[in-house]
């Protein structure tokens, strides 16, 4: 039983390879699982002095891929991967349950090297497309209006100076910025970390993330952030059918439950 629960972690977290989540872990996308278990339920406990949950199903503890119960910081966390485990009917999705996704994640990957974590997302600040300033009048007109603020946030929120590229040229942030991104990015603990990174790797952009989390931004308004360009575009030349709702139906779910996930996680 503790085995098949670890096989199920494994596959969650090794579906987080999908284009829009790259980087954390590569794998195809796992086959839908039978669900094996009756009830779900919580169950606090203690890791070293500190209280977390635990998901029991059928009074077994959920484990994480490398076989560590799954201890949750948090009861709005924990009932949240809760729901997703009692939610599923005869099969079971792990692409439809990031909650426990991001939790594996965290305690598998982000917490034994934070740093590795942060090597992930600089390279995405370093390239942020929010940085970009197109050559078109009408896209860098929409830019500057969308972008323009949200950058003002960034720099006035974390204290930092942002550089803006146009055309083939990176931006050219200054090195003070990317020394205190990281240091503010190593402050995190591991729950903030990990959803700080997929929500990067989600919205392609390590400042879209920022205002996901630490500011007031909704998941549809990060969406919208970070695909203003191809927005543009589609305008203009028209959209291949299909192919742009699905990726925005994944981002949503993604974005979404790193949100929620982070405040949930600060709520404590």
């Amino acid at each position: 039983f503790q085995s098949f629960l670890g096989l199920w972690a494994m596959a969650a977290m090794l579906a987080r390879c999908r284009p829009l989540c790259r980087g954390l872990v590569t794998a195809t996308r796992p086959k839908p699982m039978k669900r094996f278990y009756q009830d779900v339920m919580l169950e606090e406990s203690k890791t070293n002095s500190t209280p977390c949950w635990r998901v029991l199903l059928d009074g077994k503890v959920v484990k994480t891929p490398k076989g560590t119960p799954l201890e949750l910081p948090g009861h709005g966390v924990a009932q949240e991967v809760a729901g997703e485990w009692q939610q599923q009917t005869e099969d079971i999705l792990p692409l439809e349950m990031p909650f426990t996704t991001l939790g594996c994640t965290a305690l598998d990957i982000t917490r034994h090297d934070p740093a590795a974590s942060v090597d992930r997302l600089l390279p995405f600040l370093e390239m942020d497309t929010v940085c970009f300033q197109g050559e078109q009048d009408l896209l860098a007109e929409r830019q500057r209006q969308e972008w323009g603020p949200l950058r003002e946030w960034f720099e006035s929120k974390y204290a930092v100076k942002l550089g803006v590229a146009s055309g083939l040229a990176a931006p050219n942030h200054p090195e003070e910025t990317l020394l205190r991104i990281t240091q503010l990015l190593l402050d995190r603990d591991a729950w903030e970390l990990c959803a700080l990174e997929v929500a990067t790797q989600t919205a392609k952009s390590f400042i879209v993330a920022s205002a996901l989390l630490d500011k007031s931004t909704t998941a549809e308004e990060a969406i919208r952030l970070a695909q203003l360009e191809e927005d543009f575009q589609i305008e203009r030349w028209g959209m291949v059918e299909g192919d742009h709702d699905v990726t925005e139906t994944e981002m949503l779910k993604w974005l979404t439950a790193c949100r929620r996930f982070s405040k949930l996680h600060r709520d404590i």
